[in-house]
């Protein structure tokens, strides 16, 4: 009786090991994977401000005028309102209508030797989610 078992034990594995090593298609076993939806973000109609970070080097960056403009087609257009950023780097502008497209932007020239100046922008409608960072590097 032992060896009937034993011969029964080996044979099981002996079948799993040949599973194992078969080239089984996963997706045969487990079905095919399906494509994970992704968010899509859209402006907010009920936001009023929008906050502006600038940084240089990652670094905030204090008495940094930002300009508020229209968006024209993602250029930006006409200036409405430039304000400083706080010893924070950071500055909010209130009163804006929800969802419009506006422009964000701000004017930098590195004291590098030979470099040009840097206008980092945002334009569009989505100012409303969030903090909006304006980068410069030097």
């Amino acid at each position: 009786m032992p060896k009937r078992i034993l011969s029964i034990a080996l044979a099981a594995i002996a079948l799993g090991l040949v599973a194992c090593n078969s080239n089984t298609n996963i997706n045969a076993l487990y079905g095919t994977p399906q494509p994970t939806s992704t968010a899509t973000l859209t402006p907010d109609p009920s936001a009023t401000a929008a906050i502006i970070t600038v940084t240089l080097n990652g670094s905030p960056m204090p008495n940094q005028p930002v300009t508020l403009s229209n968006d024209l087609n993602g250029t930006i257009g006409t200036t409405i309102k430039t304000q400083n950023t706080d010893s924070s780097g950071t500055t909010t502008f209130n009163g804006l209508t929800g969802a419009a497209n506006y422009c964000f932007s701000s004017v930098y020239t590195p004291t590098t030797v030979g470099a040009t100046q840097q206008t980092p922008s945002y334009c569009g409608p989505y100012w409303g989610h969030g903090t909006v960072v304006l980068q410069f590097t030097q």
